[in-house]
């Protein structure tokens, strides 16, 4: 049989092999070998090159228990594993822990398959899609890079999928000089991989015309337009009769913020509002403003739903967070079709972080155009159920492809040293029993390092900044050590890395290493909006909008923008107690050094993106930024090599923020007829408001001196020399608050006034107590998540004090574990 892609060589004479291997390998085709291994090492050293990238690769069976049983064969392209091979193959996977058989058997499924993988943290996720995506461009004829569409679920993953692609078909082209390679590497910018928003924009411009919407479909806010429905939609539902208050037990304004919080908590989980309507809300006898408010709730809703729909079709014009849901539910509803579509395979990565909506749809696209499914994720790492994201993402998935999906388990760990794996499980295996992980296969680790875990336990909560403070010195004095001394390599991982739950706790710590001299790189869920580059940019423009009054000065002079001599005096202004005209005259003297009165010059007589381009351009934001950060860090422990380090960090930020912003600026406004009102409009509405866009991640390599520190969110998908857990106290049963609760047949609301007020509807309590152990278990699963993220070191910070569930009770019920 003459292979496409791969051959897999069991025990075959090597003498009589060796020159046809070398001609495999030169034609581009993986080879797997198995044999003795004088054979492995001769393999290994005449294609060394290929061998380094596992084109080739190599596999001792001398001294094997059972390996005599079994004749000498070749497998071609994996023919044969599950049928004439099952029994050889099957005692390989067993005997021969080195040989990765469950990625073998994804990478070389039939290509008619729709094909689930269920990889565990550090198992080669990515890796595994690549091999895949390289198995069907080999053996599927005709097919095109661009038929492949790929959903990833940030920028960064994509970019990190393209990035890898790129550099194995630049090695396959560098190894065979086959000019195929270079034809799928041009392809493959023109492959579909994206995030799912973008695929949604994408299929919306393309077949929405079948619900009204144009090809030239806009992507703005739509919040605002969305609270003037409401409030329209609440005024005619409202009596005219009596006082508000007293109808629905709250004012009208927080009425319309309440609809408006219902509305995206239910469509960012993937519910419709005819469906919620659907579901049973339960009776509030002897409650009559409950009762009416419930009533008046689901009338706002149902006119919402129409209205906005309408509202969205006039403008043609979608918001962001609307544009899978809505293009989910048309596609659902049989409103639209996608006939004509060129996608043959549809890849989907993290697959446990999709919402309901999202799987029905990822089900119902493949079913209608007759591609192909391929899903990886792993159930354990599902930690976004906030955004509606299921733990029982593969469960649904079964039932809507109804028995046609091919599933697989890679259970090779390759990242985590194995004495640490060992103790880890013993605490994921705990969890297990209690109901609270899915963990119910062990891995099978291949790091032979030998690492540490170590925990430090703590007994009041004001030893916890010392505490972690002490963890991060030990840990970044054993790395640069390590490194210093040769015994490691810098690379990526090679980090140390503290991870805690949230945002305020990642900025605590943040504050509390820089307080005492410790360079930092912050990576956590932080609005975009609210960033620095942001803020300093809505004053520049506020300046020009309000000329004449003092504080849009001021802002604008303590901003990057602004190159001046001398110091503001803030005891100075207030000398003129509140007089504007003379602190204007005041703030003048420095204005007139900058460059401020040629841009304002300049935006009456050009376009106004064509001059916020030449400021943004000429001056010198980021050294001036860089002069300015550097003033914030004092004290005796910031040397000049930190400071400047630390301001690298800052200004990177800074640069990569001021950059999608103006990218963001670019595609939303009219270069020829957008004005300075116009920017500074959408600014203020943006910065008020959204709390979706996140900043840019930046990427700092060969830096094992700084700490990393952030959300365990942010973490997902990343490795680090050492992790540090410091804030393990934090309760893991969610705090009450303003939410709806929807089960198969049920929905509850709760509005929390404020701490001692609040309202709720019949089934509230018992959705709650579900939802605080659903709670738990996503906490379960962010601990693990977390502690998976270690390669060489995992430190616990535990406390002994705490009366309700935490990350610390949860490691304390199991016990102190030794490497």
């Amino acid at each position: 049989m003459q292979a496409a892609y791969s051959v897999l060589f069991f025990k075959e004479n090597y003498i009589q092999q060796q020159d046809r291997i070398g001609q495999l390998l030169g034609e581009g085709k993986k080879v797997f070998w198995f044999g003795a291994p004088e054979e492995a090492d001769a393999l290994r050293a005449r294609y060394a090159d290929f061998a380094k990238v596992f084109f080739l690769q190599t596999f001792d069976i001398k001294g094997v228990d059972g390996q005599q049983d079994y004749k000498p064969f070749t497998i071609c392209d994996g023919v044969g594993i599950d049928q004439a091979y099952a029994d050889v193959f099957h005692w390989m996977e067993e005997n021969i822990p080195a040989f990765n058989a469950a990625q073998y058997r994804v990478e070389h499924c039939a290509e008619s398959e729709h094909i689930v993988v269920k990889a565990s943290a550090g198992t080669g996720k990515t890796t595994v899609m690549i091999d895949r995506i390289l198995y069907l461009m080999h053996m599927v004829p005709g097919l095109q890079m661009s038929d492949i569409y790929m959903i990833t679920f940030t920028n960064e993953a994509t970019n990190q999928m393209n990035r890898r692609l790129q550099e194995i078909l630049l090695k396959k082209y560098a190894l065979t000089k086959n000019k195929r390679y270079l034809n799928w590497l041009e392809q493959q910018s023109q492959m579909h991989i994206s995030t799912i928003d973008s695929l949604a924009y994408d299929l919306f411009r393309r077949f929405g015309s079948s619900v009204g919407y144009g090809r030239d479909l806009h992507i703005l806010p739509l919040a605002k337009e969305r609270k003037d429905v409401i409030k329209d939609a609440l005024s005619d539902a409202l009596s005219d009769t009596s006082a508000i208050t007293t109808q629905i037990g709250m004012n009208y304004a927080e009425a319309c913020r309440l609809i408006d919080d219902y509305w995206k908590e239910l469509t960012r989980k993937g519910y419709t509002v005819s469906e919620v309507l659907s579901k049973d809300w339960g009776e509030l006898p002897g409650e009559p403003v409950l009762a009416n408010f419930q009533r008046i709730l689901r009338a706002v809703l149902h006119t919402l739903e129409e209205n906005y729909r309408q509202l969205k079709l006039e403008k043609n014009a979608i918001s962001i967070n609307d544009l899978f849901f809505d293009f989910g539910h048309f596609l659902l509803e049989n409103q639209i079709g996608c006939d004509g579509l060129d996608m043959r395979y549809l890849f989907v990565d993290e697959f446990q972080d999709t919402d309901t909506t999202q799987i029905r749809t990822f089900a119902k696209l493949v079913k209608t155009i007759g591609a192909r499914l391929f899903v990886v994720g792993d159930v354990k790492q599902s930690i976004y159920a906030f955004k509606g994201a299921t733990d029982e993402a593969f469960d649904i998935l079964e039932a809507e492809m109804k028995g046609t999906l091919h599933h697989f388990s890679l259970r090779n760990n390759y990242r985590t040293c194995a004495n640490i794996m060992q103790v880890m499980e013993e605490y994921f295996f705990a969890w297990a029993s209690d109901g609270l992980l899915r963990y119910d296969e062990a891995v099978r680790p291949f790091n032979t390092k030998t690492g540490t875990v170590s925990m430090e336990f703590f007994e009041k909560k004001d030893e916890l900044p010392g505490k972690t403070l002490d963890a991060i010195d030990t840990a970044l004095n054993d790395l640069e050590m390590e490194v210093r001394s040769g015994r490691q390599k810098v690379s990526d991982q090679t980090k140390v890395a503290v991870l805690v739950r949230g945002n305020r706790k990642a900025a605590e710590i943040a504050a509390l290493c820089r307080a005492h001299g410790k360079t930092v790189v912050l990576s956590s869920d932080r609005p975009f909006f609210l960033s620095q580059a942001v803020r300093d940019f809505h004053a520049l423009i506020s300046s020009f909008i309000f000329m004449d009054q003092p504080i849009y000065s001021f802002n604008y002079l303590m901003t990057p923008y602004a190159s001046y001599e001398g110091v503001i005096s803030v005891a100075a202004m207030e000398e003129y107690d509140g007089d504007a005209e003379k602190v204007q005259a005041y703030l003048q003297l420095f204005l007139s050094q900058t460059s401020w009165q040629t841009y304002q010059r300049a935006f009456r007589l050009r376009p106004v993106l064509s001059v916020i381009r030449d400021i943004v351009e000429k001056e010198n934001i980021i050294d001036r930024y860089i002069a300015m950060d550097k003033l914030h860090m004092t004290g005796d422990a910031w040397t000049d090599a930190k400071r400047n380090r630390q301001a690298l960090i800052d200004a990177k930020q800074y640069q990569m923020d001021l950059d999608k912003l103006m990218e963001m600026l670019e595609q939303r406004m009219d270069g020829e007829f957008a004005t300075l009102y116009d920017l500074y409009s959408y600014l203020s509405l943006m910065i008020a408001t959204n709390r979706e866009e996140m900043e840019p991640e930046i990427e700092m390599s060969d830096d094992y001196t700084s700490v990393y520190i952030m959300t365990v969110h942010k973490s997902k998908g990343l490795e680090f020399d050492t992790v540090i857990l410091p804030e393990m106290n934090g309760n893991l049963v969610p705090f009450e608050s303003t939410t709806m609760l929807v089960d198969q047949e049920k929905l509850a609301w709760c509005y929390m006034r404020n701490q001692n007020q609040k309202m709720e509807s019949a089934w509230y309590p018992e959705l709650r107590k579900r939802a605080d152990q659903k709670g738990v278990e996503e906490e379960t699963r962010m601990l693990y998540v977390a502690m998976t993220r270690a390669v060489n070191h995992l430190m616990l910070i535990v406390n002994r004090w705490d009366g309700y569930e935490s990350w610390s009770s949860l490691i304390r019920k199991v016990g102190l574990i030794d490497a």
